[in-house]
């Protein structure tokens, strides 16, 4: 699909869909009510009422292979051998032999598996240009394969990432929204413990190139955005160190369903997912960069009322569903409170903090925690 999509129909169709677009809610769950939250965003007009159904358009990407059960954690980053993947190449090391559609630094492990099977590692990505200083607040970079630099915004505490590699989380905001949205979707409190733990919140600005929504993905194969993604992670890891098994990824809305496209096309190092109102859309068969990685996924959506262009409850389930394919442990949670960011922070931050990379089955598998929403189920 081309970089702009001004003269695609389908463009068209959006345009005239989406309307105006409003603040996004941050509801309770349970029923309609809901309340309104820092930021702005929402794929399109909240609370709207038109039918959106997922679509059954096809998409040019193939299945993803046989699934492979994982075994033990790597709960750090494996440094025993190591070589490069570059665009659309192939790696080989001693004990693994990895496809990659970007540039990664390709590592095993000697971890030994609780399953009988070896474990899997992270791959992590590499700089492919020369790395800005990485401070709190807005800062600007410029990979390898984009056209113009992006700014990010990025939460970091550095006197605490000098004592320790912390966790990684990657925020994606709505259409219309903005970074600070990470504010609301993460939350105060879910930032301030990942900074506390030596780690860093990276919120990404969109590149208004890519069209009626903020990226790419949506509908697209352009992964401009991914770069992006690699190349912050990439640099954090060289500057201030990172926890390469603690790597995740959420969003709401559009944020949400480039999630669910990113967790799958980042399956290399994301360790775990949590879209708020996303999914996959129009038939959407993203392949898995790594399908040895059993990533989880916590699927929030707000139920019959969460349509806005598209059907929200209907594309959380088709992203179930195609985890469920690659037996990736994922369950849903459906709010009822529409097309809005759940008040559940503190769930989702422990259900990263409890899966990390290559942790095999999940120590959620027979049931949820107790404090975990009561709309939550498996």
């Amino acid at each position: 699909m081309p970089r702009v999509l001004a003269c695609s129909p389908l463009f068209f169709f959006l345009t005239i869909a989406c309307g105006e677009l409003e603040e996004p809610t941050l509801t309770t769950g349970g029923d309609d009510t809901s309340t309104g939250a820092d930021g702005t965003d929402s794929i399109g007009t909240t609370g709207t009422t038109n039918p959106g159904p997922t679509g059954e358009l096809p998409d040019p990407s193939t299945s993803s292979p046989d699934p492979v059960t994982t075994g033990a954690p790597v709960t750090s980053e494996p440094d025993t051998t190591s070589t490069t993947t570059t665009t659309d190449g192939t790696s080989t090391t001693a004990d693994t032999s990895t496809t990659g559609d970007a540039t990664t630094d390709t590592s095993t492990t000697s971890t030994t598996s609780t399953t009988g099977v070896d474990p899997v590692a992270p791959e992590l990505p590499v700089p492919t240009a020369d790395c800005p200083d990485i401070v709190d607040g807005d800062v600007e970079f410029h990979p390898a394969g984009l056209d113009s630099p992006r700014d990010v915004r990025i939460w970091v505490d550095l006197d605490a990432a000098e004592q320790a590699d912390g966790p990684v989380v990657f925020y994606w905001h709505g259409t219309g929204g903005s970074p600070q949205e990470a504010l609301t979707g993460v939350g105060d409190l879910g930032i301030q413990e990942i900074l506390d733990l030596g780690g860093i919140v990276i919120a990404p600005t969109h590149d208004p190139m890519a069209g009626i929504f903020p990226w790419w993905l949506v509908l697209s194969e352009t992964d401009d955005d991914l770069l992006l993604a690699d190349e912050v992670l990439a640099c954090a890891r060289e500057q201030i160190g990172v926890d390469a098994s603690r790597i995740y990824t959420l969003g709401f809305s559009a944020g949400g369903l480039h999630t669910a496209q990113m967790s799958i096309r980042r399956s290399s190092y994301v360790a775990a997912a949590a879209p708020y109102s996303g999914g996959l859309i129009f038939g959407a068969m993203p392949p898995f960069q790594n399908p040895d990685n059993k990533f989880a996924a916590m699927i929030f959506h707000g139920g019959p009322g969460d349509v806005v262009v598209v059907g929200f409850e209907q594309a959380s389930k088709d992203y179930a569903a195609y985890l469920d394919d690659n037996d990736d442990f994922n369950f849903l949670c459906n709010h009822g409170g529409g097309h809005s960011i759940p008040d559940a922070q503190d769930s989702v931050m422990q259900f990263f903090f409890d899966h990390p990379y290559g942790v095999g089955a999940s120590p959620y598998a027979r049931s949820l925690p107790g404090d975990f929403p009561a709309y939550c189920d498996l």
